[in-house]
């Protein structure tokens, strides 16, 4: 096993956060952007490709952002913030990595992997299209979830759309839009939600616009591994085949896809195949 250090950083608008990273030797680090209220430790992935990292000499930064949690506070300056996924502001998340890059340049990193996890891909993906990206050398996302796509499997979506646009411009923010939207009966505040779930929003990286797709402007390096068995999939696409025939005409040609036959959302049984097809990539 990999040694941990626990580290506390700032992101650019001086929110406080903190990870846990493995700090190898080399000047590489990959910094692991976690999904919708999760953080930067319960995946049991993030286990394996720890030690597939650290076999490389590559670090591994995982942090909490400020969607950590449903509702979560977070110092900043003399303040708190009411985040966690309940109250985040998606344009916000670019502070987040931001932050992560510049603490790991501290310690003398000079070049970065992000990765994501299902929101955290579509965090890292408007990162790198709204930031500056010199030292960004790959982009790993791991079940990059459709946020509008998925927000449409709920009936009551343009309801909710509608009224959380009706409350932003009442200055009624932080009020909810439901205390249980989509599937897994998430509470969603009005000024959460447009950002994530309006199509043609910095969110929606998949959908068709005029100049392309927002996933296949990204000329990075990017390796995408999705489980056959990841609800993103079936619940949206219905089949990796459906899935895979839409990113298809979108991606960059510097994408790869990797499918893990039977892996769901959170590739748990499956951690293994991931740090192998993962390990292959940054080799």
């Amino acid at each position: 096993m990999t040694s941990l250090d626990f580290v506390r950083f700032n992101a650019t608008d001086n929110v406080e956060l903190h990870g846990w990273l493995n700090n190898e030797t080399s000047d590489i680090a990959v910094i692991h952007v976690h999904g919708m209220s999760g953080n930067g430790y319960e995946n049991y992935f993030l286990d394996n490709l720890r030690q597939t990292y650290a076999e490389k000499g590559i670090s591994l930064f995982t942090i909490d952002t400020r969607g950590r949690g449903i509702i979560s506070d977070f110092r900043q300056n003399d303040n708190w913030k009411h985040a966690g996924s309940c109250f985040e502001i998606f344009s916000e998340s670019v502070h987040d990595i931001q932050g992560a890059i510049n603490y790991l340049k501290t310690l003398g990193k000079t070049r970065f992997i992000l990765q994501g996890h299902s929101l955290g891909c579509t965090k890292v993906i408007n990162f790198v299209l709204m930031q500056d990206i010199t030292g960004i050398e790959k982009i790993i996302l791991l079940a990059p979830t459709d946020m509008a796509g998925w927000a449409n499997t709920d009936p009551r979506h343009r309801q909710y759309l509608a009224k959380a646009k009706q409350l932003i411009a009442e200055n009624k923010g932080q009020e909810l839009v439901s205390a249980e939207c989509w599937l897994d009966n998430t509470p969603i505040s009005a000024q959460t939600y447009p950002g994530l779930c309006e199509a043609g929003s910095p969110a929606d990286i998949y959908g068709e616009r005029e100049d392309g797709a927002l996933l296949g402007k990204v000329s990075l390096p990017i390796l995408i591994p999705y489980g056959t068995a990841d609800i993103g999939i079936t619940e949206i696409d219905g089949t990796m085949d459906k899935w895979l025939e839409r990113v298809e005409k979108i991606k960059h040609e510097n994408t790869q896809i990797a499918v893990i036959d039977g892996a769901s959302h959170v590739f748990r049984g499956f951690e293994d195949k991931l740090a192998e097809v993962v390990g292959d990539y940054v080799a």
